[in-house]
């Protein structure tokens, strides 16, 4: 733990329980972010009661079950600084009400339900992830296969990465030394998404076992899966697919945030972000695997589901323009997040009991994507209020 004049820095918290606990106790929720579709965090935040703001980026402000006035040009710290003292002065006494209303799992599951349904019932769907349970769409993905199976129907989940999990038709099938090659090879080569042979072929033996009515995909683009041959599977054996598209990846080069890069609306190539994840050390393919994703994607029967409108328009800027778009906002277990007492976390942390609390949440929350920095600069400028900051997330420990 870091402690400064006005703020504090904790590590990630992996308790779902403990971190509804401090969204409970914070009086207000920043999110500094350069880059984000519909992040979790601000759903968590106001299902607890807390509101939301920060800079605009992505669809950061859709998020906001309050006003989008909230949310700010990025770097702009004086505008952020007012809206600071806006939001926690505004009353937001039924906001954690509101938040459960829209932002609940069981609603998620609903509106995912109708989208399989869409060409009749399907009875066996596999859900495939880099993750299960953990992280924001590991977490998802989890919360559907539950929803799944208490609907009647058959779940399955395939994930990439993580720890082991040992529960009905949930499958590991990427193979870590493998994921660690891939890796290797696409910082080395410039080419991603194009190796992890073994575990490839692992996940499409589970899916011609498993015989799935539907495939939901999530994320596939960390280093753990080859798309090219799982795509050319899906498609030779005729199984629709709904995709949630949680960033940018299928329909760019490489990146999984354009940014103000307009290259993917035309042809990718001469990468601004080349060396930003997924990294390339020396190449730059972003062009031909622009024209693979583009051929490849263009005859498969799927669905895309955009969490955000923003990054549904977005889509509709690239050549998935004239696929089926649906827009399903995520969902979070609300029987986790909702208003806890958070006293006891105030007198732990040393918060005077005339201060109110400004909170951020992010994973590797001190790097330049998630903009821990910008909330140090707020919280320093704010020295003379009684507002405490509390930022969890940092991997430095």
């Amino acid at each position: 733990m870091e402690k400064k004049n006005n703020y504090v820095i904790l590590p990630k918290i992996s308790n779902q329980k403990l971190l509804a606990q401090y969204y409970s106790m914070a009086d207000a929720f920043v999110i500094c972010s350069k880059r984000e579709n519909f992040p979790t965090t601000c759903l968590e935040a106001q299902c607890c009661g807390t509101p939301v703001f920060g800079f605009d980026t992505g669809g950061t402000k859709e998020t906001s079950l309050s006003s989008t006035n909230e949310f700010v040009e990025y770097g702009d710290i004086d505008s952020l600084y007012e809206t600071a003292k806006r939001v926690l002065n505004e009353n937001n006494e039924d906001l954690d009400l509101r938040a459960h209303e829209k932002y609940s799992r069981k609603q998620m599951f609903c509106d995912y339900l109708k989208e399989y349904d869409r060409t009749g019932r399907k009875e066996k769907v596999l859900l495939i992830d880099v993750n299960c349970k953990y992280s924001s769409t590991g977490k998802i993905v989890y919360d559907l296969y539950e929803n799944i199976r208490a609907d009647g129907r058959s779940a399955a989940i395939c994930y990439g990465r993580g720890k082991q999990i040992k529960e009905p038709d949930i499958f590991k099938f990427g193979l870590d030394w493998e994921t660690n090659i891939h890796a290797v090879l696409a910082r080395v080569t410039g080419y991603n998404a194009c190796f992890s042979h073994f575990s490839t072929q692992r996940l499409i033996r589970f899916i011609e076992e498993y015989k799935p009515d539907l495939i939901h995909i999530h994320e596939l683009h960390a280093y753990f899966v080859n798309i090219k041959p799982l795509i050319h599977y899906i498609k030779k054996k005729g199984i629709p697919v709904v995709w949630t598209f949680h960033c940018e990846y299928m329909y760019t080069g490489k990146c999984g945030h354009a940014n103000e890069c307009k290259n993917f609306q035309t042809e990718c190539h001469n990468c601004p972000a080349l060396r930003e994840y997924p990294k390339s050390l020396f190449f730059d393919h972003t062009r031909k695997m622009f024209r693979e994703k583009k051929k490849l994607l263009g005859d498969l029967d799927m669905t895309i589901v955009a969490p955000s409108k923003w990054i549904a328009d977005r889509v509709k800027l690239s050549f998935l323009k004239n696929k089926t778009i649906q827009i399903i906002n995520n969902g979070i277990d609300t029987d986790i997040f909702h208003k806890i007492d958070g006293s006891e976390l105030r007198k732990q942390l040393g918060i005077p009991e005339e201060n109110q609390v400004v909170l951020s949440v992010a994973p590797n929350i001190m790097s330049e994507s998630k903009g821990g920095n910008w909330v140090i600069k707020l919280a320093e400028k704010m020295q003379k209020e009684k507002v405490s900051f509390v930022l969890i997330g940092d991997t430095t420990e």
